[in-house]
């Protein structure tokens, strides 16, 4: 902490440096100012923005049609009978980004040949032009919901799912003044029932097998050598694992991503709801009550009250004055954010807006 204060000091000694020798030019907050000269300029002190990036993990679990007769047929037991959707928080992470302060604008009426190097102090992060609505903000376009797996069933069977029975009935017919039953047999079309479907595609995955098998050691009905041999192995489990799914189901998974913001206030101590989560739902606003709290703490450092130079430097609120050039330094913020359970991440993040305000007499460019 004490190489940060060093260093902005030496910078803005630098940015002093740089202007003309002659100390009328006033630099005061831009409330103390009546009017602005022609020539005047305004910039305002840095203000430092939270903002946390959650990664959520959508897991949804698709019972297969055939679930019911998988113990019957393939000797699997303990299959999702349901469907089930659970949620998990992947990664979390805090980023920062720095923004003009219009609770902190300055003015400079500047004295003839009063040229501020700002370009510096704006590359320092001291200072911020007042035009500027951010120095640097993370981007958080392109990240949204992602399919990882399919959960479609569109082979079911490896035959029609339509069969035939074959029916007899009895027709009276007269024949020689006497009726007669004479039987008529008729083919109807009908529906395979779910069971005997199933049966069919437990016969396949079997059938499968066993010509995987017959292929390895070399007892298949045709002769297939090199990488010929690798793509039918290929070909046989993908068959095998698509009906398999028929009875063990199938899992979906996609990915999104959420932003919240956050901007630290003069507390030196602060612990908030930065956002809910709720297997069953997701991530959540903090407003939504249906979801568990994931709080976001912050512990301001007090590190540079112990430099002296920097206490000589603080803006004295008794003693008002307005040729000084000020600047804010930033602080080291600690930032966790966690739950009942676990922490998801802690950083140590500089911070602007809980530093304090310095500043240089003008008559130091004189």
């Amino acid at each position: 902490m004490r190489t940060i204060a060093i260093i902005g000091i030496f910078t803005l000694s630098a940015f002093i440096c740089s202007c003309t020798k002659k100390a009328t030019t006033t630099i005061a907050p831009l409330n103390e100012i009546q009017a602005l000269l022609p020539k005047g300029m305004i910039y305002a002190l840095p203000k430092t923005s939270l903002m946390v990036k959650v990664d959520a993990i959508h897991t949804s679990i698709i019972p297969g049609p055939y679930a019911q007769y998988a113990a019957k047929y393939l000797g699997i037991a303990n299959v999702p009978l349901s469907a089930k959707n659970q949620w998990e928080i992947g990664k979390v992470d805090i980023l920062w980004y720095n923004e003009a302060d219009m609770d902190a604008l300055y003015a400079i009426e500047p004295s003839p040949g009063f040229s501020p190097d700002f370009l510096r102090l704006t590359s320092e992060g001291l200072v911020i032009p007042a035009g500027a609505a951010n120095y640097y903000k993370p981007d958080t376009q392109g990240e949204q919901q992602a399919f990882v797996s399919g959960t479609d069933f569109l082979d079911m069977s490896p035959s029609s799912f339509i069969g035939s029975e074959r029916t007899t009935h009895y027709s009276r017919v007269l024949q020689d003044s006497v009726f007669i039953r004479v039987p008529v047999h008729k083919t109807i079309v009908v529906e395979k029932s779910l069971e005997d479907k199933a049966r069919e595609a437990a016969d396949f995955i079997f059938s499968l097998r066993k010509r995987r098998f017959d292929l390895l050691v070399g007892d298949a009905d045709f002769v297939a050598e090199g990488k010929a041999v690798e793509v039918v192995l290929n070909e046989i489990s993908k068959l095998e694992k698509e009906y398999l799914s028929l009875f063990i189901g199938k899992t979906g998974t996609t990915a999104s991503t959420h932003y919240f913001n956050y901007t630290p206030a003069a507390n030196d101590e602060e612990t908030s709801i930065i956002f809910r989560f709720s297997t069953t739902k997701g991530v959540l606003p903090s407003s939504d009550l249906s979801g568990n709290p994931v709080l976001l703490s912050v512990k301001k450092s007090d590190e540079w009250k112990d430099l002296e130079v920097l206490n000589s430097l603080a803006i004295e609120k008794k003693k008002p004055r307005n040729d000084l050039v000020y600047y804010r330094l930033p602080i080291p913020l600690s930032v966790r954010v966690y739950d009942s359970q676990s922490e998801y991440i802690a950083k140590i993040v500089g911070v602007y807006q809980l530093g304090p305000t310095l500043r240089l007499p003008a008559r130091m460019v004189r």
